[in-house]
């Protein structure tokens, strides 16, 4: 993968960040956008994933699609989706 791959995943996943901002921790936000700056990009979405999850919280169709569709072009298997699963819709 080129660097215009990465640059495009990072940049998605802190438009994830933005839009979901207000179902997440400073922390939670911290966290991811480290990771996001580290290059752990497969990291970043399964901890969004993870912490979206583990309080249920709610997610528009848009944005589990989004989120879904990015781990799909990473190739992450379902761990992804499974997370999301928790999470009602909104």
């Amino acid at each position: 993968m080129d660097r215009a791959y990465y640059e495009e995943i990072a940049g998605r996943l802190r438009g994830l960040l933005i839009r979901l901002a207000d179902r997440l921790s400073s922390e939670d936000i911290t966290l991811i956008a480290e990771l996001v700056d580290a290059n752990e990009l497969g990291l970043a979405l399964e901890q969004l994933a993870d912490v979206l999850s583990e309080d249920e919280r709610p997610l528009t169709e848009d944005e589990r699609a989004d989120m879904v569709a990015l781990a799909d072009r990473m190739h992450m298997g379902d761990r992804v989706p499974h997370a999301l699963a928790f999470c009602p819709e909104r």
